[in-house]
C-alpha cells in the first residue's frame, strides 16, 4: 500500500460517532480530527482533536458542523475528509466540508442521487435490481406496509404505516417479513469488492422507532446463489454509478430472492465487523480504493464479531467512578446526562459462531445493565 504518511496530521473524519473510522486511522498511524455527536472517550483516546456538534432530527444540524470543521480542520492547511453517517439527510453539508479538502469517498451528487428514493428506485429498475414493491402514494392495505422517511438514516423515520399519517414528504413500502442484512463493499469507481455479509438487528426499546438500528452481526447465512445475487446487483450498480471506497448495500431476505432496501454511499457501521482483519485497518483500505486500489480478500480467521447499541432505559448520570467493561465502546465521559431511549454505549463480542456471540451479548448487556442502575 502506498505511504498514508502524508495525513498523519491532517485528516478530519465526520459522522453521527466517528469512533470507529478514528480507531481504524490508528491502526495506520494517523492521528485525525473528529467531529460527531458524542466525543466519547475512544474517539478522544484516538484523535489529535474531538468536538460534539449538535444534531439535528436526523443527522447534523449543517451551521454547527461546518463552523466546527473550518474551527478544527481548516481548509487551507490542507486537511482531507473521510465521511460516515450524519450527512444522508443533508448533502448540502457534505459539500461544504468537500470545499477546499480533498475528499476520500463519494461526491455530495452520488449521495445526493442514493439518497433519493424515487431516482435511487428508478436506477435499480433500470438495472433490474429487485427491491420490495414502493409507493408514493397511501396503499389499499397499509398493515402490510412501511412509511420511510425520505433520505432517512439507521432506521430513524421508518413507522408502520397502518400507526401513521399520511405524509407527502415520505414514500410507502411494502413489509416484508424475512431478515435485514447487509453486504459491506469497497469500490474504486470501476470495480468492487465485497468484504463481508452482515446480519442487521434493530431495537426493541423505541416504540415510535421501532426500525431503529441497533447493530450487527457478520458471517450472515446466506446461500451460495444468495451471495451470488447481490455481488451481481454490485457489480451492476459500480457500472452505473461510479462508487468509492467503502459503502454498504443493505437487503431483505424474500425467500430465495434478495431485495434491495438502500445503499450507503459510505464507511457503514458495520466496518467495525471487520477492522481487525486489515493490518492497517479498513479507513486504510477506504483512502486505497477511493485512490483507485482494490484490496485482496481478508482472511477472516473464522472468527464472528457482534456489536449492539445499548440504550438507557432510564434517565443516566455517568459516574465519575464508573468502570466501563474492556467490550464496551462509545463509552461516554464522566457527568454526561443521558436521557430515555438515547445510546450510552456499544456492547461488543466475538467467538467462533453465531450463536454463541448472540447470546454473550445479551449476557454482556444484561451485565452492564445491573452496573449501571444497579
Amino acid at each position: 500500500m502506498e505511504s498514508l504518511r502524508d495525513l498523519s496530521e491532517r485528516l478530519l473524519l465526520i459522522g453521527c460517532s466517528a469512533r470507529m473510522l478514528a480507531q481504524s486511522a490508528a491502526r495506520a498511524g494517523i492521528r485525525p480530527v473528529s467531529i460527531d455527536l458524542f466525543a466519547d472517550r475512544e474517539t478522544r483516546a484516538c484523535s489529535e482533536r474531538c468536538e460534539a456538534v449538535n444534531g439535528a432530527d436526523i443527522g447534523f444540524e449543517r451551521e454547527s458542523v461546518l463552523r466546527a470543521a473550518e474551527r478544527l480542520a481548516p481548509a487551507e492547511l490542507g486537511y482531507a475528509l473521510v465521511y460516515s453517517s450524519g450527512l444522508d439527510a443533508d448533502p448540502g453539508i457534505l459539500e461544504g466540508l468537500a470545499q477546499g479538502r480533498t475528499l476520500y469517498g463519494n461526491s455530495p451528487e452520488i449521495l445526493r442521487l442514493l439518497k433519493t428514493p424515487d431516482a435511487f428506485f428508478d436506477l435499480l429498475r433500470q438495472l433490474d435490481i429487485p427491491y420490495p414493491e414502493s409507493s408514493r402514494t397511501w396503499p389499499p392495505d397499509p398493515e402490510n406496509w412501511l412509511l420511510k422517511s425520505a433520505r432517512s438514516e439507521g432506521g430513524k423515520g421508518v413507522r408502520f404505516c397502518a400507526r401513521a399519517e399520511p405524509d407527502s414528504s415520505g414514500y410507502y413500502q411494502r413489509r416484508l417479513p424475512g431478515k435485514a442484512m447487509s453486504a459491506l463493499f469497497l469500490a474504486n469507481g470501476e470495480n468492487a469488492r465485497i468484504i463481508g455479509f452482515n446480519t442487521l438487528w434493530t431495537a426493541d426499546c423505541h416504540v415510535d422507532q421501532p426500525f431503529l438500528f441497533a447493530g450487527a452481526i457478520n458471517r450472515a447465512e446466506l446461500a451460495l446463489e444468495q451471495r451470488q445475487q447481490v455481488q451481481a446487483y454490485v457489480a451492476r450498480l459500480i457500472r452505473a454509478v461510479p462508487l468509492k471506497g467503502l459503502n454498504s448495500l443493505d437487503f431483505m431476505l424474500d425467500g430465495e430472492v434478495c431485495r434491495v432496501l438502500e445503499i450507503n454511499p459510505r464507511p457503514s457501521a458495520t466496518m467495525a465487523l471487520y477492522d481487525e482483519d486489515f493490518s492497517r485497518g479498513l479507513l486504510a483500505e477506504h483512502i486505497r480504493a477511493c485512490r483507485g486500489g482494490i484490496p485482496g480478500a481478508a482472511d477472516t480467521g473464522g472468527v464472528t464479531r457482534a456489536f449492539k447499541v445499548f440504550f438507557a432505559s432510564r434517565e443516566l448520570d455517568v459516574s465519575e467512578t464508573m468502570c466501563w467493561p474492556d467490550w464496551c465502546t462509545d463509552t461516554p465521559v464522566p457527568r454526561t446526562l443521558i436521557d430515555v431511549g438515547q445510546p450510552v454505549c456499544t456492547v461488543r463480542a466475538e467467538g467462533a459462531d453465531c450463536p454463541d456471540v448472540e447470546r454473550l451479548i445479551e449476557l454482556r448487556t444484561t451485565e452492564l445493565h445491573e452496573r449501571l442502575y444497579g
